[in-house]
């Protein structure tokens, strides 16, 4: 997932006893120190960080220390939580967060997946999830999120969410080395409340 936070006055929200977030398939659990293992190990597979923009490859035990340590800086209005199947509850099988940018004044949407859970529709419900969540927060009115232009798959559980497109950019992949195209999307706290007033 995208790396990029920055610090601000609210108190972090890397914290002890966060709330679980439960959905029909999922937990959604807050990280924690004791996660540093498992993360090391099931992100460091080159077909999940060459989609992802900070994410280097290989990913070592040292990696993760050092995300989970950045994540303790960062603005409150920031969650990360982790992925785990209802069915496995102990088997962490994702990351998934909104991350508060204080000079755009909103929250990036960002995620991962272990690869043999692709193509199950885990991570649309894992992000229709966070996206209520993130709106829960009042001073949150909106969210963004961008996908590799090669991997579709993550654009279409952004639309699922209902992010709107909002035009190209490019991202540097720590994982691929280069520069790559990139789409960006966006949803506002109003557009998810009329998706939901419409069903």
């Amino acid at each position: 997932f995208d790396l990029n936070g920055k610090m601000g006055h609210h108190l972090p929200v890397f914290r002890l006893g966060a709330p679980m977030i439960e959905t029909e398939r999922l937990l959604l659990k807050p990280l924690v120190d004791a996660d540093a293992d498992s993360i090391a190990t099931k992100i460091n597979n080159y077909e999940i960080s060459k989609n992802l923009a900070r994410v280097p490859f290989p990913y070592t035990r040292d990696d993760a220390d050092e995300f989970l340590q950045w994540c303790k800086g960062l603005d409150g209005r920031s969650c990360f939580m982790t992925l785990r199947l209802r069915s496995a509850p102990d088997d962490l099988i994702g990351v998934i967060s909104y991350d508060w940018v204080e000079a755009k004044q909103h929250a990036e949407l960002g995620y991962w997946l272990v690869q043999e859970q692709w193509g199950k529709g885990l991570m649309t419900e894992a992000a229709i999830a966070m996206v209520e969540h993130a709106f829960a927060n009042d001073e949150i009115a909106s969210l963004s999120s961008c996908y590799f232009d090669d991997n579709p798959a993550s654009g279409k559980v952004l639309r699922k969410a209902g992010f709107e497109t909002q035009g190209p950019c490019r991202h540097f992949s720590r994982a691929q080395n280069r520069e790559v195209p990139v789409t960006t999307l966006q949803l506002t706290r109003e557009h998810w409340e009329n998706k939901k007033a419409a069903r």
